[in-house]
């Protein structure tokens, strides 16, 4: 037996998955906010596109960070004010069904995965 102490490995940083899925679907969100026409570009697209950068910026804040709780609960809060902006976004014909149902998809998967780590954040 040696002296020296036991070491304790350290806890694995949870996988910033979330933070790569939701700057996946922050770069389609912004590629297509490009295409609005002017009158919406810079009131309903700048707000849907500063969202999506508001989630993906707490997720990857929440990475490195030992108080997590509350940017994931910030990041979720964010992504819903994004798929209304979306639904809206549809509503006026600035997106189709498809792409918004494309983003409903991403967003959920997201949403999943935020839900999953706030889970696991809370029990520890």
């Amino acid at each position: 037996m040696s002296d020296e102490p036991e070491r304790v490995a350290a806890p694995p940083i949870e996988p910033a998955v979330a933070a790569l899925r939701m700057e996946e679907l922050t770069l389609w969100v912004m590629q297509h906010v490009a295409k609005f026409s002017r009158e919406h570009k810079f009131t309903l697209g700048d707000r849907l596109v500063e969202t999506c950068l508001d989630v993906t910026a707490a997720l990857v804040d929440a990475t490195y960070t030992r108080d997590k709780l509350a940017l994931l609960q910030g990041a979720s809060r964010a992504l819903t004010r994004a798929r209304v902006l979306v639904r809206i976004a549809e509503r006026m014909s600035l997106l189709s069904a498809r792409q918004r149902a494309y983003f409903a998809e991403v967003s959920d998967e997201v949403g999943r995965q935020v839900g999953g780590w706030a889970k696991s954040v809370r029990s520890r």
